[in-house]
């Protein structure tokens, strides 16, 4: 392929961002995080004589959204504005965790283009060496060199566009999953607490 040893970082950026793209493209399809289940139960609640039933799908259905569906009936003590946001509350830490692959693709879509101008620079470097020695009336000594310094930004670039792209998406998606388990969490919320009024700033 060529571009000198600073391919050799890129080639290693590269596999990494891909294999975090695979991971992340699984672990946050919808089905997997909003679990049917749950939704069917959020559904079915009649009033606070079910929340037991909850409570049970829960513990057997680990994940982010009983998490959240969890800290919705739990703390009987609180306000619903406080519950409110506690949901909220139980969101962001959700989505901290759904996202902590994510850092890994933020890095590499900051270096890899470092790392491929680094490797144009010393590339360039060495053909103003041989430029030095044979002069320009040579240019095949040199042109070969050219192109290999600028091959590793275009490398850098190819690692870094991919990964950027997929990090925006991904960053938008665990967005929304949050979102959304905060409006069945508001939902199931709203069935408990039939007799107050809770404002709507959020959902």
């Amino acid at each position: 392929m060529g571009g000198g040893p600073i391919m050799i970082p890129i080639f290693i950026c590269s596999v990494i961002s891909l294999a975090v793209i695979m991971e992340r493209i699984v672990s946050l399809r919808r089905k997997r995080i909003m679990r049917p289940e749950l939704i069917e139960v959020i559904e079915a609640v009649r009033g606070p004589d079910d929340i037991q039933i909850i409570l049970s799908r829960c513990n057997a259905i680990k994940g982010p959204f009983s998490n959240i569906i969890k800290r919705a009936i739990s703390n009987a003590y609180l306000s619903r504005e406080e519950k409110v946001l506690d949901i909220q509350s139980a969101g962001r830490q959700e989505a901290r965790t759904l996202e902590r692959m994510l850092v890994v693709l933020e890095v590499i879509t900051a270096i890899t283009p470092l790392l491929g101008l680094l490797g144009t620079v010393l590339g360039m470097s060495q053909v103003f060496d041989v430029i030095s020695e044979v002069g320009l009336g040579q240019t095949k000594a040199f042109s070969g060199g050219i192109a290999q310094a600028l091959r590793t930004t275009i490398i850098g670039l190819g690692v870094a566009i991919p990964s950027l792209i997929a990090y925006s998406s991904f960053d938008r998606k665990v967005d929304n999953l949050v979102l959304e388990m905060e409006k069945y969490s508001m939902l199931l919320l709203n069935k408990l607490y039939t007799n107050q009024k809770i404002g709507s700033k959020g959902f």
